[in-house]
């Protein structure tokens, strides 16, 4: 396996993302620990990889005869109330983050999304290019979506990041994982990958469970782990290593944190 030195950078976002949309990176400088020593600054955000936060799928098509998400056509409002958008007269009057119980409920640009809870209007994004999702609140297009009545769709909806523990996968959903998505330490549940320790990635949760994406030069997979643990990182993955972007209490196992100085 080829040494990795790993060093994190945010994705979809960027450093002025909102704080709350994850775990708190608070006031930490630059600089690394490594088992409670801290390393000097590796030398600014200049350097360092672009982490991919989760963005577009290019296998995704979208739109349609109209698009949902800018909600106009010439019948007057192009909306999503089944798997493909439809122009109609109007569309319907709920707000975004609002229950609905139809699929013709939701004002223009929103959808009646299928939830735990019933249904809720959110806003309509398409997966391959996500625009209607903002950036700098490390929004994602979730998709494809299901209506409340059942209907599958390829878009999505504009999700917020849900905040959880790298460490434990207990605030996601089935086949989700924790992941870092910005370079403030945000961290969101993401559909998992299979990529392993050392093997490439682009995005961080092209990585397994437990992993995330990184790299200076060329980005692999990496394991997260807890500083305070001893032998969180296996012997052939290093030291614990906590950077600037680190989620409280962790780091990532680095081969040879030396080169950071």
């Amino acid at each position: 396996m080829s040494v990795v030195v790993v060093a994190l950078l945010g994705g979809c976002g960027d450093d002025d993302a909102s704080p709350d949309a994850g775990v708190d990176a608070g006031a930490r400088d630059a600089s690394v620990r490594v088992d409670g020593s801290l390393l000097p600054d590796a030398g600014g955000d200049a350097d360092l990889p672009t982490m991919d936060g989760g963005g577009p799928d290019a296998g995704f098509a979208c739109p349609g005869i109209c698009d949902p998400v800018g909600g106009r056509c010439a019948a007057g409002a192009c909306v999503l109330q089944g798997p493909e958008p439809m122009c109609v007269p109007m569309g319907g009057r709920i707000g975004e983050g609002e229950p609905c119980e139809r699929t013709d409920q939701c004002m223009v640009g929103l959808a009646c999304f299928r939830k735990r809870e019933g249904g809720v209007c959110g806003r309509i994004c398409c997966p391959a290019s996500g625009a209607a999702c903002d950036p700098e609140e490390e929004e994602r297009c979730g998709g494809p979506g299901v209506l409340i009545d059942g209907s599958e769709t390829e878009f999505g909806e504009c999700l917020p990041p849900r905040a959880c523990d790298v460490l434990a996968d207990d605030a996601c959903e089935p086949g989700e994982s924790c992941y870092i998505v910005s370079s403030r330490g945000d961290t969101d549940c993401r559909e998992a990958g299979e990529a392993d320790v050392g093997e490439d990635c682009e995005a961080p949760n092209d990585c397994a469970a437990g992993l995330t994406c990184s790299g200076f030069f060329e980005q692999a997979c990496v394991r997260i782990c807890a500083l305070e643990v001893e032998g969180s990182c296996p012997a052939d993955e290093g030291t614990c290593v906590a950077y600037a972007q680190s989620p409280e209490g962790t780091g990532l196992c680095t081969l040879d944190a030396t080169m950071m100085r």
